[in-house]
């Protein structure tokens, strides 16, 4: 019984190492998602992961008004304040523990703040941000927002704090949902203990160490690595330091994907008319 209990559990298919890169107005990032070895998992096309750092007063920085298409934007902020606007007419401040979903779809432009109290008086910033693959034909949606309060993230029963942004588990389903079926659980881990779930649901799935130390089925990870992991129905993974985790996944790719720089479409053709609409400012203005 044993055994085949462990049969279906997920272990570590290949593990890799996010690279450095610079985004927006000079925010340094470990970048995940993609790598020289695969270009997504499950929906997920891009996992920028920034901090945990110190800001000091005046150095904060973010990506300031820049377009994107074809995809869905999604931001998980675990420390500092920022604020989003966009050329839909939104506004609103992300605080800890809260996530920004965006469907760019045929465009939309947006910017991506510290608040002004970061800026003033620093502080500290740490967060992710993911970019979820727009289907093929859905492409050119009409471009949508919604900010999720940290109390609508639901809670796993778990020692820790194990919170469901997209994808179901049991009876539980997180509040973004949207197409590729995604799946997406961040952890906040004590060392000694053990992430145990349930994710029979995603066809595709990978654990992402923020911070911290943990292993799968005694294979080591640290902080700035990714793992693909094996098809199974459950995850069980060892919290060797205090660890702040990410497991992502869901559908595969329905489509070839082309992307240039904040653009990402399944043609040329498509990918050309994206740069003619936001070159002549069909995306709007914030």
């Amino acid at each position: 019984m044993n055994t085949l209990t462990r049969a279906r559990e997920r272990k570590i298919a290949t593990l890799h190492a996010a690279f450095h890169a610079i985004e927006g107005d000079g925010l340094e990032v470990r970048r995940a998602i993609p790598s020289s070895a695969f270009e997504a998992i499950g929906p997920f096309i891009f996992l920028d992961h920034f901090g945990p750092i110190e800001v000091r007063p005046g150095e904060a920085k973010g990506a300031s008004a820049h377009p994107h298409a074809g995809i869905e934007t999604l931001s998980l902020l675990l420390e500092g304040r920022t604020v989003h606007k966009d050329s839909l007419g939104n506004t609103s401040t992300m605080g800890p523990g809260e996530v920004q979903w965006m469907r760019a779809g045929r465009g939309v432009i947006h910017d991506e703040s510290p608040a002004e109290i970061l800026r003033r008086e620093g502080g500290h910033l740490h967060g992710v941000q993911l970019w979820i693959n727009m289907p093929k034909g859905a492409k050119h949606a009409e471009p949508a927002y919604r900010h999720v309060r940290a109390q609508e993230i639901p809670l796993l029963p778990h020692t820790g704090t194990v919170r469901l942004v997209a994808g179901q588990i049991g009876d539980v389903a997180g509040p973004v949902r949207t197409s590729g079926d995604p799946f997406l659980v961040h952890a906040s881990l004590n060392a000694g203990g053990t992430l145990h779930m349930d994710v029979s649901h995603p066809r595709e799935l990978a654990l992402y160490v923020m911070t911290g130390g943990v292993a799968i089925d005694g294979q080591a990870m640290e902080a700035g690595q990714l793992a693909r992991l094996t098809s199974g129905d459950t995850l069980q993974v060892a919290v060797e330091d205090n660890s702040e985790l990410l497991v992502v996944g869901g559908d595969p790719l329905d489509a070839p994907v082309v992307r240039h720089g904040p653009f990402v479409m399944n043609t040329i053709a498509e990918l050309e008319r994206a740069v003619r609409d936001y070159h002549a400012g069909r995306m709007g203005e914030i």
